[in-house]
C-alpha cells in the first residue's frame, strides 16, 4: 500500500464533529492540549475521492437514511485533483452498526489530467487492475457519481491507538461534468470536520478524549453532502 495510507484489518469507531473554519486556531489548541498527547502523523495534504453508486443511487440512500449495515465504494488519491495518479486506491467503506472498516486495493494508474471523454474510463481501470473477481464484477455494475476533495491534517495519540483528522476546504464536483466539459465546483468553505477513529478496545479512552471537543457530534457524510450539491432535490 502507498506511503501514508492507513489499511484496516478490524472494525473501528468513528466520531465526527463539525464546526466553523474560523475556529481552526481553537481546534489546534484543543489538539495540542489534549491529554491523549496527539502528534502529527503525516504532513497535511489534499485528499481526493471519486464515489460510485448504482443507477438507482442505493448507496447514497442507504447513507442518507442511516441504515445500520451499508457500504460505499470510492477511488482515493492524494495531491491535486487533475494529475496522473500512479497508485490510486479502491476502497470499500463498510459499516456495521456503530463500527466501520474498509477493504483496499491498488488500481492501475489513473490519468485524471483532462476531460473524461471516454465513457468507459473507469470501466477500463477496473478491467486492467489486479482485483478479486467479485470486486471487479461489483465495480463494473456501478457508475461514478461524485468527485470530492479536501485538505486534511493527520494526528495520532501518544499510544498510537487513536487517530484524529481535521478536514477543511471541502469541494464537490459532478463526475459527469468532466465528460461534458464543465467543471463546476461546489464548496463548503466555512465547514471544518474533525474525526476521531479508534478500535473498540479504546472506546472508554476515546470518549474521554472526545468530551474535550465542544462541538456537535453528527454523521456528516461527505458523500451525502456532495450529492446534495450536485443533484439538488434527489433526496426530496
Amino acid at each position: 500500500m502507498i506511503e501514508g495510507y492507513t489499511t484496516l484489518d478490524e472494525y473501528r469507531f468513528e466520531r465526527k464533529y463539525t464546526t466553523n473554519v474560523h475556529y481552526r486556531g481553537f481546534v489546534d489548541v484543543l489538539i495540542r492540549q489534549n491529554p491523549a498527547l496527539f502528534k502529527q502523523a503525516y504532513l497535511p495534504r489534499q485528499v481526493n475521492n471519486v464515489y460510485f453508486d448504482t443507477p438507482g443511487l442505493d448507496c447514497f440512500f442507504d447513507n442518507l437514511f442511516g441504515l445500520g449495515n451499508r457500504w460505499k465504494a470510492r477511488i482515493r488519491w492524494y495531491g491535486t485533483v487533475e494529475q496522473f495518479v500512479q497508485s490510486p486506491v479502491l476502497e470499500f467503506k463498510i459499516k456495521k452498526g456503530h463500527v466501520n472498516t474498509k477493504r483496499s486495493w491498488i488500481l492501475s494508474p489513473l490519468d485524471f489530467t483532462g476531460n473524461l471523454k471516454d465513457p468507459h474510463f473507469f470501466r477500463n481501470i477496473f478491467l486492467n487492475s489486479d482485483l478479486p473477481d467479485d470486486v471487479r464484477s461489483r465495480m463494473l455494475g456501478l457508475q461514478a457519481v461524485l468527485l470530492n476533495s479536501y485538505n486534511r491534517k493527520y494526528y495520532v495519540s501518544g499510544n498510537k491507538k487513536i487517530r484524529l483528522t481535521v478536514d477543511s476546504n471541502l469541494q464537490y464536483r459532478d463526475v459527469r461534468s468532466y465528460i461534458h466539459h464543465s467543471k463546476q465546483v461546489f464548496e463548503e468553505k466555512e465547514k471544518l470536520v474533525i474525526e476521531l477513529k479508534y478500535p473498540k478496545s479504546m472506546e472508554e479512552d476515546a470518549i474521554s478524549v472526545s468530551n474535550l471537543f465542544p462541538f456537535r457530534l453528527g454523521k456528516n457524510s461527505k458523500f451525502v453532502s456532495g450529492m446534495a450539491f450536485i443533484r439538488p432535490g434527489v433526496a426530496d
